[in-house]
């Protein structure tokens, strides 16, 4: 058996997949824990009879983060429609794979696409729940008594922008950007009379980044924190001191990525 990253990349193939991510341990393969790559690679394995190719997604979510159209792509020596028509693969693959996963769509595309390197933009939201509880949807949003609309569009213009988000991200090591991210806007859209959505859109996001702004935004919401010490954690590269802040995951969606 050859080496993955070795294989003859003839065909190139790009999916876009919606998952729930409440049962996964994140993204990203991990040993003896369940991952979305995991489970979408395997199945792809086994319904093409083929196991030497490996998935690039266009991110990694965190363990409990849903998405809504991931996009990956996959090299294969030889052309899927020579053994299916796609949607015959669609169906088969959505047949076999976890009922918390579902590929959408899939195409043949050129070689020199890259679902991680070719993404401009990746929009994310972050429902909350500020009107009253709901113990159905209590692994999909997240409940804040007491939300300060006013006070939470205060915040948010702070990390609009190019910054080092050096001190809001798990993330040890970020030697190709040095942690520096562009977060064109966050927006806060209203979903119903209970709900909102902070929408971020940015061109790309480290672990726990927007997990850490919404937490620290939420902060703000409850006197925890001020502008000023907000300010004084973006771009202060010479001084890690992460924020300790951090909304849960399972109210976080990868919405859309555009290219």
């Amino acid at each position: 058996m050859g080496n993955k990253d070795n294989i003859t990349k003839k065909y190139n193939y790009k999916i876009i997949f919606s998952y729930d991510g409440n049962n996964f341990f994140g993204y990203a393969k991990q040993v003896n824990k369940k991952s979305i790559e995991e489970e979408v690679t395997s199945k792809i394995a086994l319904i093409l009879n083929f196991k030497e190719f490996k998935i690039y997604a266009s991110g990694r979510t965190d363990k409990k983060v849903h998405a809504i159209n991931q996009v990956a792509n996959f090299f294969l020596p030889f052309k899927i429609e020579d053994k299916y028509s796609l949607d015959s693969f669609l169906y088969k693959i959505n047949k076999v794979i976890s009922p918390e996963i579902y590929i959408k769509s899939i195409k043949r595309v050129a070689l020199s696409f890259n679902a991680r390197f070719n993404a401009k933009k990746k929009i994310y939201y972050y429902l909350i729940n500020f009107k009253s509880y709901d113990p159905l949807k209590r692994d999909y949003e997240l409940y804040v008594h007491n939300l300060d609309l006013n006070k939470i569009k205060e915040v948010i213009s702070v990390f609009i922008g190019t910054h080092s988000f050096i001190n809001f991200t798990s993330k040890e090591k970020d030697d190709e950007r040095n942690f520096i991210r562009t977060i064109f806007n966050i927006k806060v859209v209203k979903v119903d009379s209970s709900r909102i959505k902070l929408v971020f859109i940015g061109d790309g996001f480290m672990r726990y980044e927007i997990r850490k702004i919404v937490g620290t935004i939420l902060a703000y919401n409850d006197y925890k924190i001020t502008l000023e010490d907000i300010k004084s954690k973006l771009n202060n590269i010479d001084n890690r001191d992460i924020v300790p802040f951090t909304a849960k995951g399972n109210a976080l969606y990868l919405d859309k990525v555009i290219y």
